[in-house]
């Protein structure tokens, strides 16, 4: 009897009921074919992510890098009149002035000695090794030969500067006047003295990748604050089938930093070129512009009609070694 009732039991069950159990089970079916697509979906982006991201390890794989110590110059190559590095042929020991001692006895001022004091106030000037090599004019204006650098006329006027020295002055610093009606020079506009010009020194680190490009991170300290500067690439060239060298804008123009108000700036660039392999180039210059102008491609205007050639508004500061031969003056 009982068995009969159990058969009924389960013979009787609503129609409602195995409805929704077909229905469950159509959309559990239908949920797990949506998890197996997903997975397969998820898997091939996976997959050709990976792929993707191999194939630009290996375009992007360090094969060279270095770390170069920046040191304080008062020109190329250039620590007291002594030669620091041998870049080798044909330059070799080969230096240049590009910033000066100040002279308040005369209108010349004074190549820089390591038996100068150390609160020498620094000037403009023009090198006389360059000057014979024909690499400078001869008619430089007066006004910036001999003028301490942080009194180097700057560019004044709408007229630009290519018409004159009245376009050009010395400007007080920002806190010696009320107005900003006036041009200034940013504050501190203080003396550069020989030892405030050598505490600047540097660190530069050149990674270069299997595809060809490089970066350069620069780490810089005790520079002029709130100075305006450059880099540079100073390369070997030949010029009328003679040697020569020559600056490049180093990562390409703008080729601008300003440090901060304690002389220190961070800056990288990216390069299509490694700079450990092209033996043409010699060094990295930071440059310091005293007139605080720039230049373009270029990092002063010697031959202009108003001409303003290095070592009167463009100086040398932190020089990178990249492929010299050795150091040869510590």
């Amino acid at each position: 009897m009982s068995s009969q009732l159990n058969f009924k039991r389960r013979i009787e069950l609503p129609a409602h009921d195995k409805k929704d159990r077909k229905m469950n089970i159509i959309r559990m079916v239908s949920i797990l074919k949506r998890v197996i697509s997903l997975g397969l979906v998820f898997w091939l982006v996976a997959f050709a992510s990976a792929t993707l991201s191999s194939e630009q390890q290996n375009n992007n794989a360090v094969n060279r890098y270095k770390n170069i110590k920046g040191i304080a110059v008062t020109g190329d190559n250039n620590l007291f009149q002594e030669p620091i590095w041998d870049m080798g042929p044909p330059f070799h020991t080969t230096f240049f002035n590009w910033t000066f001692a100040y002279n308040p006895n005369d209108t010349e001022p004074l190549l820089i000695t390591k038996d100068m004091p150390g609160n020498t106030i620094l000037a403009g000037g023009v090198d006389p090794v360059a000057l014979s090599l024909g690499l400078l004019p001869n008619d430089v204006d007066s006004s910036l030969i001999n003028v301490p650098l942080h009194k180097t006329p700057v560019t004044v006027g709408l007229n630009g500067r290519g018409i004159g020295t009245k376009n050009r002055k010395q400007l007080p610093s920002t806190l010696e006047v009320g107005t900003a009606s006036i041009a200034t020079r940013a504050n501190p506009n203080e003396p550069v003295t020989i030892d405030k010009w050598y505490r600047a020194e540097g660190d530069l680190k050149i990674v270069c990748h299997a595809n060809g490009t490089a970066k350069a991170d620069f780490s810089l300290r005790n520079l002029i604050p709130n100075g305006v500067y450059s880099l540079w690439s100073i390369s070997g060239i030949e010029v009328d089938g003679k040697p020569n060298i020559a600056p490049y804008p180093f990562g390409g123009v703008p080729n601008i930093l300003i440090p901060d108000h304690q002389g220190h700036a961070v800056v990288s660039r990216t390069l299509g070129y490694c700079p450990l392999t092209d033996k043409s180039l010699v060094f990295v210059d930071v440059a310091f512009h005293s007139d605080g102008n720039v230049y373009g491609s270029v990092p002063d205007a010697p031959f202009d009609d108003f001409s303003q050639p290095m070592g009167t508004v463009t100086h040398t500061h932190v020089q990178f070694p990249i492929n010299v031969v050795k150091r040869i003056h510590q």
